[in-house]
């Protein structure tokens, strides 16, 4: 149950616009993930959202205190230590690059380059979810590539991927006629 209710709202969060509506659905997410890893007994992954969430409460607000700042860079040394604390192998390094790279991603001002970090992010925890058997985060993972990669495409980010190249200059004699 915790699973397809952390699925809907980590889907949902890819779909917002706003950062700070982006940011409290992500939460709704990770608060529902936790519950869902610590019944697979993925425990990395459990504290790591539990870090997320301390995370997101910092970034949610518009202008956080230094001390909030403090607390949110806190969180990275913390979650090394939990990658290395609970360590079960490749699941706890994917977990704790795919916290670095969100970390990255919630720490951005501007919602493209929000999204961009949290691609990555995603990408790298699809590997934890597949070593940890969560089909709902795996579920979760293709969802929220899609829903950023169409947030991403609507703020013109793929534009200069796709350009047209300029119709080829017309011959002298095809301009005459």
């Amino acid at each position: 149950m915790t699973g397809i209710a952390g699925l809907s709202a980590a889907t949902l969060s890819t779909l917002l616009g706003g950062r700070r509506a982006i940011l409290t659905a992500q939460a709704a997410a990770s608060s529902l993930f936790l519950l869902h890893f610590l019944l697979l007994g993925a425990w990395t992954a459990m504290l790591m959202c539990g870090l997320g969430l301390i995370q997101m409460a910092v970034r949610v607000q518009r202008q956080p205190s230094r001390t909030l700042g403090l607390l949110y860079g806190l969180t990275v040394p913390a979650a090394l230590a939990v990658a290395v604390l609970s360590w079960q192998g490749p699941m706890s390094a994917l977990s704790a690059t795919g916290f670095l790279l969100a970390t990255l991603g919630r720490w951005q001002t501007a919602v493209g380059r929000m999204r961009v970090f949290f691609v990555m992010a995603t990408v790298v925890g699809a590997g934890h979810n597949l070593l940890a058997g969560s089909v709902f985060g795996l579920v979760s993972d293709a969802m929220g590539l899609c829903g950023h990669c169409v947030g991403l495409w609507r703020a013109g980010m793929f534009r200069s991927l796709i350009r047209r190249p300029p119709p080829a200059p017309r011959a002298l004699s095809e301009a005459s006629a």
